[in-house]
């Protein structure tokens, strides 16, 4: 009877094994993943910005905000430097906020996501800028940009939204070392 069981205990697993090796597991994953060609339908955004008054000094206490969605954290009253992990180009690069890693399916987008950065701070002129992605595009996607706010004339008045002095730069993850 010890033997029984033993073999039943053995068995049992095994079993279970070679099932799920012949049949598969659904586990949701490869909706999420498309491997041809090393690209997936989802894309990890992570963002540096310079957010800076008309004299280049750091901003300190602007809301930023991702895709319509109000970000926690406001910009720092000082600046830091991107690092050794980035291309030599970018060392160096000074910013006072950056977020993510933010998560975006373009199936969600029709295949093509277009993704809002904006900046906002009571009394200044708010400044936006637009970042374009597909699926062909690479799976982490690092982007820098510098925002100079200006002050409203009327700072009671709702003042307007401009884009920002230039187009945002970009860089894959495989650029990135960590």
């Amino acid at each position: 009877m010890r033997a029984k069981r033993m073999v039943l205990f053995v068995a049992v697993p095994i079993i279970a094994i070679l099932i799920v090796a012949a049949t598969g597991c659904d586990s949701g994953y490869d909706d999420d993943y498309w491997y041809e060609d090393d690209h997936s339908y989802i894309k990890r955004l992570y963002i540096y910005l310079n957010v800076a008054d008309e004299d280049g000094e750091a901003l300190e206490g602007a809301t930023v905000w991702v895709d319509g969605s109000q970000q926690a954290d406001r910009t720092l009253a000082t600046y830091d430097e991107l690092g050794e992990g980035f291309p030599s180009d970018w060392r160096g690069w000074r910013y006072n906020w950056s977020g993510g890693w933010y998560r975006f399916d373009v199936r969600d987008c029709s295949g093509e996501c277009t993704i809002e950065v904006m900046v906002t701070k009571s009394g200044w002129e708010s400044q936006r800028t637009t970042i374009t992605f597909d699926e062909w595009d690479p799976d982490e996607i690092y982007m820098r940009q510098t925002f100079v706010l200006e002050q409203r004339v009327d700072p009671t008045g709702v003042g307007s939204v401009t884009d920002a002095p230039q187009a945002p730069e970009i860089i894959s993850g495989a650029q990135v070392t960590r």
